[in-house]
């Protein structure tokens, strides 16, 4: 019955021990169940005014006593109405653990940093939260977010907040945008191809089914083409890491929509993939069958276009395609680990400046000298490097940068031969590692005075001096407004004590969440002062999560 409803409403199976879980609870009460009845318009209505009410009024009571941390960004509700998604991050006591919930969905017209600053000034009225608890915004590095002169943000500290931290922008777009960035040099030509795969097989059942078949005669697993989606965060790499999934089975598809004078000339390819793929040659009679009957197909004009589009890509400039393919698959999956951290729902933000350092490293030591790299230890002396990467003084030469082993060795071999389209890729190559690198330099908070002095309430810098020395400056540099002017001794006495107390739980940074393992210290009751603090620090958003938030 569980099976039948999920498959009815068309509900994922994740669903079914939630249900499971629901039926058990309903029958422990069968006299209540037994007159149970609700409709559409009554279930509405109590969502609305009732069970909605009460989250929201338990939600606001929560938030004036405590400290919370914002993140908003414009989205785009179900009815398709422009709104401004709030999201509220604070540490719960009750649940022991930080925790996000959905604040608000504000109805706008038009967006701008003075519409999107009335809006937040006037559910804070609304709600009566104090100012004072708010700790910080994430949200979009737009001039209309973050606009150094008029931005939302700016009015905000002038006017309500002037205590908020800055965290700066989200830095997961940066990302997205410094992979926008990497492709550019090479004119886009491997977006563009993504697209044009993807449409044609969507609006081809018979090349879809054509396709499907030859996955399976040439043992490749089949799988639609990754759509290209030019604002979501690295698009490119999935429908890089799809399209070399299904080349083979791509390549011999797109044989047959060649024309005849070429087929000759490109049959080599295919039979190199039976070779390779150890088609047998039933299979390969079968696929002949279906390359007649894909080549008979009448194509409109945009059809015939798209395919012509299409096979210059994959057969005629393979050698240059697969060249850029495989240095996407090699460097793109180093933006995309930073991405995909950033993501996850526990509070990550006393990691997020590492993980920007990690990333920034790993991505310079591809191109950038290893002597000068060496010696840029910190945010600033990376950031130093932007002058010699922009006069090339910092950069490898175009063969000594890394390529991945597959792109590299087509490199190595066309150096040799002098090979006009190596030769291109790598002056195409070295720009983009060149404009990306500086991107991620100029954009990423790399010297954030807050975002370093966060770093150091990770659990695994108790005990060093260093570590010691900069908690001692969060109150007065960064978080002014969470320790009152009288608890200054008692805050100093609580952090040394914290740094030499033996009988704190053991932290395991892979197993352990860095909130919960916090309440487990909160629960000893030895370190009041520091509780704020570090309550205040943990509600700091450390990535988007508007994007995936069900609204």
């Amino acid at each position: 019955m569980v099976l039948g409803f999920l498959a009815e409403k068309s509900l994922p199976f994740t669903c079914a021990p939630e249900l499971i879980n629901l039926a058990k609870t309903l029958a422990m009460d069968k006299k209540a169940m037994s007159s149970l009845f609700m409709d559409r318009t009554s279930a509405s209505y109590k969502m609305r005014f009732g069970l909605a009410k009460t989250f929201e009024d338990q939600l606001v009571n929560s938030l004036r006593s405590t400290f919370f941390s914002l993140n908003i960004d414009e989205a785009t509700s179900d009815n398709h109405q422009r709104v401004l998604a709030v999201l509220v991050s604070y540490f719960s006591l009750e649940q022991k653990k930080v925790v996000v919930e959905h604040l608000r969905a504000i109805p706008m017209i038009t967006v701008n940093a003075q519409s999107v600053f009335d809006c937040i000034t006037t559910l804070f009225s609304d709600l009566d939260l104090p100012w004072n608890n708010l700790i910080s915004i994430l949200m979009d590095s737009c001039a209309v977010m973050r606009g150094s002169k008029t931005g939302f943000e700016k009015r905000v500290r002038d006017g309500m907040a002037p205590h908020l931290v800055d965290i700066d922008g989200d830095t997961c777009h940066h990302a997205h945008n410094a992979s926008k960035k990497f492709s550019e040099p090479f004119e886009r030509v491997l977006e563009r191809f993504f697209t044009d795969l993807f449409n044609d097989v969507r609006w081809s059942v018979d090349l879809k089914e054509a396709l499907r078949e030859i996955c399976l005669l040439i043992n490749v697993t089949f799988r639609m083409p990754h759509r290209f989606v030019n604002h979501r965060w690295l698009s490119a790499y999935d429908s890089t890491m799809s399209t070399l999934c299904l080349w083979d089975a791509l390549t011999v598809s797109y044989y047959a929509f060649l024309p005849k004078s070429n087929k000759t000339l490109y049959l080599s390819y295919v039979v190199e993939i039976y070779r390779r793929k150890s088609v047998s040659q039933e299979s390969r009679s079968r696929i002949r069958e279906i390359l007649t009957s894909l080549s008979g197909k009448n194509l409109t004009a945009d059809g015939r276009n798209r395919k012509q589009r299409i096979i210059e890509r994959l057969i005629i400039k393979q050698k240059e395609t697969l060249l850029h393919l495989h240095f996407y698959e090699t460097v793109l999956p180093m933006l995309k680990k930073y991405v995909l951290v950033l993501e996850m729902k526990e509070p990550l933000i006393h990691t997020l400046h590492d993980n920007m350092m990690e990333l920034v490293r790993d991505f310079l030591c591809c191109f950038v000298r290893p002597e000068l790299l060496s010696k840029a230890t910190t945010g600033k002396k990376l950031m130093d490097l932007i002058e010699m990467i922009d006069n090339g003084s910092a950069v490898l030469p175009g063969s000594e940068m890394f390529f991945g082993a597959k792109a590299s060795a087509v490199v190595n071999v066309g150096l040799k031969k002098k090979d006009s389209t190596v030769q291109r890729f790598l002056t195409a190559a070295s720009k983009a590692y060149s404009e990306c690198g500086k991107y991620l330099l100029k954009k990423l908070p790399l010297n954030s005075t807050a975002l370093k002095y966060f770093s150091t309430i990770d659990p695994v810098c108790r005990g060093h001096s260093a570590s010691l020395a900069s908690m001692l400056k969060i109150t007065d540099c960064v978080l002014p407004n969470v320790r009152d002017a009288n608890e200054k001794d008692k805050y100093e006495t609580d952090l040394r004590r914290f740094h030499s107390d033996s009988s704190l739980p053991l932290y395991k940074p892979k197993e352990d969440r860095v909130d919960v393992w916090w309440w487990q210290v909160f629960q000893t009751g030895k370190y009041p002062t520091l509780q704020k603090i570090i309550s205040a620090i943990l509600s700091c958003f450390h990535g988007p999560q508007v994007e995936g938030h069900l609204m």
